[in-house]
């Protein structure tokens, strides 16, 4: 202390240093903590849809077969797309066609990943009923994860894992035979 009983300016100096040292340690651990804490619980927030749902907002049901896969950058260079072409086996509703290329967001171009929570992934060679809709100049699943069902061993299901609802109740996964599931919906579409 000086006469005056004042610190002397150095001390001051270490004494803001350090305050400022200790205030940016603390906003480092929060942000770490508060991205942990988010990245955690992520998820998309859609409509609910049920099965008429699905099928009225659909322009194209198809069952198929992904036969092909191809990752990009958007013409903008903000998202990363995936292209699946879906090798037709039945069109329940819209037009016929051999292949679909259905477009999702999401993937990986070299040593980035962008994941989607709550976006439907293609696996190739994996047997699907897809629910298509039209997003601009791409064709793209209705509801995300709700509009795809992968086929298996003669069942289909959807996977909901990654959606949020506004009603805040989870998601119920569908999952029933694949000729029911058929009569449903071209009952719907009015086959």
């Amino acid at each position: 202390m000086t006469a005056g009983g004042h610190r002397p300016p150095l001390q001051l100096c270490y004494t803001a240093a350090a305050n400022v040292h200790m205030l940016k340690r603390l906003s480092i651990v929060s942000l770490v903590l508060i991205f942990l804490i988010t990245t955690s619980s992520h998820a998309t927030t859609v409509l609910r849809l049920n099965l008429e749902d699905l099928v009225k907002k659909a322009n194209r049901i198809v069952v198929g077969r992904i036969s092909d896969s191809r990752t990009f950058w958007s013409d903008n260079g903000k998202l990363i797309l995936t292209s699946y072409t879906i090798e037709v086996g039945e069109t329940i509703k819209g037009q016929a066609s051999r292949t679909v290329e259905l477009t999702t967001v999401g993937g990986r171009v070299g040593d980035l990943v962008l994941h989607v929570s709550g976006m439907p992934s293609f696996a190739q060679g994996e047997d699907a009923v897809v629910f298509i809709e039209n997003s601009g100049s791409y064709s793209t699943v209705v509801g995300m994860g709700q509009g795809k069902f992968t086929v298996t061993n003669g069942e289909v299901s959807n996977n909901v894992t990654g959606l949020a609802f506004p009603d805040g109740r989870p998601g119920k996964p569908l999952k029933l035979p694949l000729d029911n599931f058929k009569s449903q919906i071209k009952q719907l579409v009015g086959l």
